[in-house]
């Protein structure tokens, strides 16, 4: 494991760019690397907490279970975000289901390693709480869309922001079942809505993803 490199490639997550050089090659000591294959499960809610993890490389979803069974997505993430940072701050249970979209790398550090770095940078503690707090009000909003937005709404939505989040080149790398269980629906009733927005010319529907051809007709689905 090259540690300069790992120590390097941590100045670019939000949460670890305001340590020192020294301080992110002490960490870049303490991680491990984890491979995920598609569709493997990182870890579920009620587990137990130990581990921060870095993404490399991939994309995972955090999901929680309803009442009915029925898995919504509440966010992705991709490379150089960190999740599992929650348990930081309390020793409870994991809130929430992770698991790899696509082929996924991953750092491991342990949450007392990390804890060991922060808790002398006051400047890396309050970015993690911004963080934390930048992460809630995108959950608290997502909750907004499956409240007020109708389907077609949650749907454009999704696809307006997954897009954005990916670089805004257009290409949303998600099935219809990802995407159903991202705005809480059932995957034949988010097809329809796909169908006609492709029949309309907002989008093309491929493999595994969608292309977004008219951004602005399908931001003008999403109608508060």
């Amino acid at each position: 494991m090259d540690v300069t490199a790992i120590a390097d490639y941590l100045a670019f997550s939000p949460v670890f760019a305001p340590l020192s050089l020294k301080e992110r090659a002490d960490l870049a000591s303490r991680m491990r690397p984890r491979h995920f294959a598609r569709n493997e499960v990182i870890f579920h809610k009620d587990d137990p907490a130990t581990h921060v993890y870095l993404i490399a490389s991939g994309t995972v979803k955090i999901t929680v279970e309803e009442e009915d069974g029925q898995e919504v997505v509440i966010a992705l993430m991709r490379g150089g975000d960190v999740f599992g940072d929650l348990a930081l701050f309390d020793e409870g249970p994991r809130s929430a289901t992770v698991t790899a979209m696509f082929e996924t790398m991953t750092f491991t550090l342990a949450n007392r390693d990390f804890m060991d770095v922060l808790q002398h940078n006051p400047a890396a503690m309050r970015q993690l709480l911004a963080l934390l707090a930048r992460r809630i009000r995108r959950s608290t909003g997502h909750i907004e869309d499956l409240v007020f937005l109708d389907l077609p709404g949650r749907v454009a939505k999704c696809l307006v922001d997954q897009n954005e989040l990916a670089g805004g080149n257009g290409r949303v790398e998600l099935t219809q079942e990802e995407i159903a269980s991202f705005v809480g629906a059932t995957r034949v009733a988010v097809n329809r809505v796909l169908v006609d927005l492709e029949r309309r010319g907002a989008l093309k529907l491929g493999r595994g993803h969608v292309n977004i051809t008219d951004p602005e007709l399908l931001r003008k689905e999403i109608r508060h």
